[in-house]
């Protein structure tokens, strides 16, 4: 969704999705979708299927906001979450990444994120 010069996209998953992916393919699809920070990151969390899903979804969310979908223009490791001291999340980019954002004039992000036993939450803003 587009609002003058505010870009939106949002993602929900269950939990237990992620979970399942992660028993079945392990490291392969955790090296798939995440990069090593993350994967550590969550791998040290009390629930990391949790802290895997609420990722998964902001990046889901960030290429909705872009409108490409995660795909050729921006993939799943060129966008991960970081956590500032305060708690907030914010979002990184690869140079890929960076890239597509500056071609199209954004200035910055904002990231929230929830999660409960059974569902993981995203909302991406980006503002040219």
């Amino acid at each position: 969704m587009t609002v003058n010069n505010i870009s939106i996209g949002t993602d929900i998953i269950e939990v237990k999705r992620i979970s399942r992916l992660i028993q079945k393919y392990g490291d392969a699809f955790l090296s798939k979708i995440f990069n090593d920070l993350e994967i550590a990151y969550c791998q040290q969390s009390a629930k990391p299927a949790n802290s895997f899903a609420a990722r998964f979804a902001t990046k889901e969310a960030f290429s909705k906001a872009l409108g490409t979908g995660i795909g050729k223009n921006v993939g799943w490791k060129d966008v991960f979450v970081g956590k500032k001291s305060s708690g907030e999340p914010y979002i990184i980019l690869s140079e890929k990444g960076e890239n597509k954002i500056k071609a199209l004039g954004i200035s910055s992000m904002k990231v929230s994120i929830s999660h409960t036993k059974t569902l993981a939450q995203a909302v991406v803003m980006l503002i040219k």
